[in-house]
């Protein structure tokens, strides 16, 4: 793999953490027992996700239903550049724990749906920042497709609809392998298919917590 994806610049006195994994997974729900549980300890979170809140996320939340291909991985990336020169430098700066609902993790993933190449989405996200910690969460299609099915359908949200297919898992794991071997950034992985994501949150605090100090150490 060429290109140097993630920026040698620490995220110290924060940290952050990124949540991924396919929709249906708990991605949303854990981020926000995570972020209860931290601050029931007493530290200094903030919860975002991606794409971004700001003009660009809304607008590639809003154009996923008609972009394709490398124009909807640009404007992800885009997006996902100007947030973390922003937003989440602002609050890792400030020393807080970020957590990120969706990361890199999920461009290589949905992207690949898209049939962009690996290469060119590693090359557009270069320099991004490196998470201190990546917890990614699975489940089986089974599982997945009956809590998508319980959903509210959204028309605008295509990956959504398409959820849950072999296709999507197996590319889950090979993003999964890709970060581990190429960069180095294993994750800590919760599989969701028996238990509810929100169940999960007090484990994933407590590795949060250990990294943390081991960070601060």
């Amino acid at each position: 793999m060429s290109g140097e994806l993630f920026a040698p610049d620490s995220n110290a006195p924060g940290m952050l953490v990124t949540i991924d994994g396919p929709n249906g997974s708990g991605k949303t729900s854990l981020t926000a027992a995570v972020a209860a549980e931290l601050r029931r300890g007493g530290a200094a979170i903030h919860s975002t996700h991606q794409p971004s809140s700001g003009e660009l996320g809304r607008m590639a939340r809003a154009e996923e239903a008609e972009l394709r291909g490398r124009a909807l991985a640009c404007l992800v990336a885009a997006d996902r550049h100007q947030q973390v020169e922003g937003e989440l430098a602002r609050h890792l700066a400030a020393g807080e724990i970020v957590l990120c609902d969706r990361y890199i993790e999920s461009s290589l993933v949905l992207q690949s749906l898209d049939a962009v190449e690996i290469d060119f989405i590693v090359a557009i996200n270069s320099g991004i920042r490196r998470p201190d910690l990546r917890i990614r969460l699975k489940a089986d299609a089974a599982t997945i497709h009956r809590r998508l099915a319980s959903r509210q359908p959204d028309p605008g949200r295509r990956f959504e609809r398409s959820a849950a297919g072999e296709r999507e898992l197996s590319l889950y794991e090979d993003a999964d392998r890709l970060l581990a071997d190429e960069y180095d950034l294993p994750a800590m992985v919760f599989d969701t298919t028996d238990t509810e994501a929100v169940e999960v949150g007090a484990r994933a605090a407590a590795l949060i917590r250990e990294r943390r100090a081991a960070k601060d150490g």
